[in-house]
């Protein structure tokens, strides 16, 4: 037997070993990487058969491993069969049944044991109520977590912090941040866990404000702890926050991990914040964070979307070792760059290694076909995704395909392969399309596609504005005024755009008509400027 455990002695004295030791040895069949699925399952039936012949089956901690066991390797049948066989189960064994089932994510069977148990006059314990409630978030039922919290203060069970935690996160999944806050607040110890999941729910549902604020009264934090807020904020768009949380964090006690120079990395692709970008590259050389050249892929993707696409290349090709990440992320920067043939000798290379693409891996072979003009590879590769890869085109791929036919001008193709699209297309796609017939100056098709984006999102003025310049390429200026006419009213105002440029590692933002930066008065002058010097030369 593996684990420094000899199963065969274990089999001819098995009443030397205590309880502890058999729920150690049972344990082990699950956690020894040696073990395949297969050999585990007999060794956990060999110990089951021996277990029941000495009369310990009876005993709820040695049965509830076997269970633990039969469901972590996979056979949640077989532990069911274990279960049925315990003669009176108790607490212990149920529980263990119902985070069995949790585990293969079979919540209906979890919950209908819980109620069973709870029916058969026992008194779940918090690590049973936690176990239900999960499952009640794997089975997507508020009702059932309204029930069970209902038992709860029915029968008036003291609410562990642990139970408290699993609540916080089963309303916060239905959106019920209400709830969660006053579950938090009334909480009389918290944990550290219980401080993340509020703060997770408050940034999933928008409210980061909040999230900030319940941050700020942390009385201790992890690494865990950063990196919620830190992707939060990067996810809605306040990457400066993100890099100023990162800085903080870099004064206190709590180190950075992978995860969170993924997130920071992120957010400098975001913002095309370059210089930071290369700083953060060269923080990793120091720390040792990726020593394993995990997170190359991060820093290809940086510097493609940060302009570098030269320092993308310099990465890839150090890489001591090219995940399909890796990969990925250079053919797809490539393409983004237009240079489509670099793009897909890369990919064909990566296939010599045998190197599997996935669904992305194809939107950046597509996106070079785009970007090239490459409209017959482009349909080869598009063609043969299922036949040859095994993947399904996605929208992303017909949004790819469509974006490839329109810069070729071949739009009737384009309209039909989304008339045809085994799902419905969306604002993106018809977004895609409608750009192609202002380019090609197509009235007619470009007045079908705005009222399909239109029907999507009446209030949406894009459509509008980019049907009237359509109609202003073929100087149809009736249509434009009367377009122009509608859309003042009812209101339909253009969102004005946005860019950020960094300098001296600051991250710059401007909006379009907005005046309100620091420096304005000398950015007009300076603009002012160049508008002369350009008029002169």
């Amino acid at each position: 037997m593996r684990s420094g455990y000899d199963l065969s002695r274990m089999i001819d004295a098995p009443l030397r070993h205590t309880t502890r030791s058999l729920v150690r040895l049972i344990k082990s069949i699950a956690t020894d990487t040696t073990f395949a699925a297969p050999s585990a399952l007999r060794a956990a039936q060999q110990l089951h058969s021996h277990v029941r012949k000495v009369g310990l089956l009876s005993n709820e901690f040695i049965s509830s491993a076997l269970i633990s066991v039969c469901s972590a390797i996979g056979f949640v049948d077989i532990a069911r069969q274990l279960f049925d066989e315990i003669p009176d189960a108790g607490l212990v064994a149920r529980t263990a049944m119902v985070r069995a089932y949790v585990t293969v994510d079979q919540p209906a069977e979890a919950l209908q044991l819980f109620r069973a148990t709870v029916l058969s006059g026992l008194s779940p314990d918090p690590i049973a109520l936690a176990t239900a409630i999960s499952a009640c978030c794997q089975l997507g039922s508020l009702s059932m977590v309204k029930m069970i919290h209902g038992y709860i203060i029915g029968s008036g069970i003291v609410i562990d912090p642990f139970v408290s935690t699993q609540l916080i996160k089963a309303y916060g999944n239905h959106g019920k941040l209400d709830i969660c806050r006053h579950l938090f607040d009334e909480m009389p110890v918290k944990t550290l866990v219980t401080w993340n999941t509020i703060i997770h729910q408050c940034l999933k549902h928008g409210a980061i404000e909040l999230a900030r604020g319940i941050f700020a009264e942390m009385p201790e934090r992890d690494v865990v702890s950063w990196n919620t807020l830190m992707s939060g904020c990067s996810q809605v768009g306040r990457c400066r926050e993100a890099f100023a949380l990162f800085h903080e964090m870099e004064l206190s006690s709590e180190k950075p991990n992978k995860l969170t120079l993924y997130i920071v990395l992120s957010a400098c692709a975001s913002m095309g914040a370059l210089d930071t970008g290369m700083w953060l590259h060269a923080y990793l050389g120091r720390s040792g964070l990726n020593s394993d050249g995990s997170l190359d892929h991060c820093l290809i993707d940086m510097y493609a979307k940060c302009g570098s696409i030269e320092k993308a290349l310099q990465v890839f090709e150090g890489a001591r070792v090219r995940s399909l990440y890796s990969w990925t992320s250079i053919i797809c920067g490539l393409a983004m760059h237009g240079q489509a043939d670099h793009a897909l000798h890369l990919f064909f290379q990566m296939l010599e290694v045998g190197i599997q693409p996935d669904d992305v891996t194809l939107v950046g072979v597509l996106n070079a076909c785009a970007h090239g003009g490459l409209v017959d590879q482009g349909y080869r590769f598009f063609s043969f995704m299922e036949e040859m890869y095994g993947l399904e085109p996605k929208i992303e791929h017909y949004g790819c395909m469509i974006d490839l036919l329109g810069r070729v001008g071949r739009l009737k193709e384009a309209y039909n392969m989304i008339s045809r699209m085994p799902m419905r297309p969306n604002a993106v796609l018809w977004g895609t399309m409608l750009s192609a017939c202002k380019v090609h100056k197509n009235v007619e098709l470009g007045k079908v596609v705005a009222m399909e984006l239109i029907e999507l999102d009446p209030s949406d003025p894009w459509p509008r504005l980019m049907l009237s310049k359509i109609y202003a390429e073929v100087s149809d200026w009736g249509s434009f005024m009367k377009l122009r006419k509608e859309m003042n009213a009812v209101g339909l105002r253009k969102t004005p755009g946005c860019s950020s440029i960094e300098v001296n590692g600051e991250v710059h933002e401007f909006l379009a008509g907005d005046s309100l930066h620091s420096q304005i008065e000398e950015i007009i002058v300076l603009l002012e400027n160049i508008e002369a010097q350009m008029q002169v030369t």
